[in-house]
C-alpha cells in the first residue's frame, strides 16, 4: 500500500472522530467503529488511485 493512501485515510479518519456525529457507548465499540472506517477509507482510495492510474494509462 501507498504511504500517502495511509496518510490520508488516517487523516479522514480522525476528522470523522472529530465530528461527533455518532457517539459510541463504550472504548471498544469506538475503537472498532473508527477501524472499520479506516478500512473502508484505505480499500476506497486505493481504488481510487488504481482508477486513475488506469484513466492515465488509456489517455496516452
Amino acid at each position: 500500500m501507498h504511504y500517502t493512501t495511509i496518510k490520508d485515510a488516517a487523516i479522514c479518519t480522525a476528522l470523522a472522530a472529530l465530528t461527533g456525529w455518532w457517539q459510541p457507548r463504550d472504548a471498544p465499540q469506538a475503537v472498532m467503529c473508527y477501524i472499520v472506517i479506516f478500512i473502508l477509507l484505505v480499500v476506497a482510495f486505493e481504488v481510487a488511485r488504481d482508477w486513475t492510474e488506469r484513466r492515465k494509462h488509456y489517455d496516452v
